[in-house]
């Protein structure tokens, strides 16, 4: 049994830094790290070049402690982005906070180096964690969300 599970573990490349209670999700052959107790920032792992990108950080503000990260499939309309939804980690009487991304590969926009795109904002939509306003926030000031988490089907 032990050699079976050998076969389908390997090593990982050490993190570029500690992540403690970090959220991570599988698009395509990334897996993505979006953030944890000890830093803000998100990581893509690429399954097949074996290496670690930056995507990006969340606001200096945020304090990650037990946070949800889900995918948001049913939004797809382009195979080669995703929608994140970022959610909890707070505690009772803490200002709850919830935030979006659309990613796309860190991967292929830098291996495709035509990518340009015609305006700065639109560069700002991707890969970037967005707040939402106070009435779109999951969560009361009561609720403790720590460790909280969700699925989506």
């Amino acid at each position: 049994m032990s050699t079976q599970a050998n076969n389908y573990f390997q090593p990982l490349p050490d993190l570029p830094k500690p992540f403690g209670t970090s959220q991570c999700l599988l698009f395509k052959e990334e897996i993505l790290i979006c953030g944890g107790q000890q830093t803000n920032d998100c990581y893509s792992y690429h399954t097949l070049k074996k290496q670690y990108k930056y995507i990006c950080s969340y606001p200096d503000d945020v304090k990650l402690n037990g946070h949800c990260v889900i995918q948001l499939n049913h939004s797809q309309t382009n195979p080669n982005e995703t929608h994140l939804l970022s959610f909890g980690g707070q505690n009772t009487n803490i200002m709850k906070q919830t935030f979006s991304m659309k990613y796309t590969s860190v991967w292929e926009i830098d291996d495709n180096n035509n990518h340009q795109s015609d305006s700065k904002s639109e560069d700002l939509s991707f890969n970037t964690w967005i707040r939402h306003n106070q009435d779109s926030n999951i969560g009361k000031l009561e609720n403790d969300f720590r460790g909280v988490r969700g699925l989506m089907e």
